[in-house]
């Protein structure tokens, strides 16, 4: 059975650091990208499981990135977005968004809302 893989788009070095070690640590194949051009390179090459977006990146407002990374997707990959800021004033309340973590966050926060959206995804 091939290990999930989680699409973490962050561009913060420290906190991609961290996520990838824990989300390592449940046996899931974790993949980074510092940036939304490369985000939406890496969803097309890995079709990762899930994808960790942070809402603060340098190159793509995340409300212009979330509908191209969901229009990309053929499987509806669940989307959790990371944000210092609360979710209306991130992306407006009508976009779908799977879940939301809110910086700054603890890493069981984490491992518990990857667990939650993983849970009903059918097994590779």
């Amino acid at each position: 059975m091939a290990k999930r893989c989680v699409l973490a788009i962050e561009h913060d070095w420290p906190l991609w650091r961290l996520i990838q070690a824990n989300l390592e640590s449940l046996g899931l194949e974790v993949r980074v990208a510092v940036n939304a051009q490369h985000g939406l390179e890496m969803q097309r090459t890995s079709s990762p499981d899930l994808i960790l977006l942070d809402t603060d990146l340098p190159d793509m407002e995340s409300a212009d990135l979330l509908p191209r990374l969901q229009a990309q997707s053929a499987n509806q990959v669940p989307i959790i977005l990371m944000s210092a800021e609360p979710l209306s004033r991130t992306l407006g309340q009508n976009r779908p968004v799977t879940r939301y973590l809110r910086k700054p966050f603890s890493a069981p926060a984490l491992l518990d809302q990857v667990e939650q959206a993983l849970e009903h995804m059918p097994a590779k």
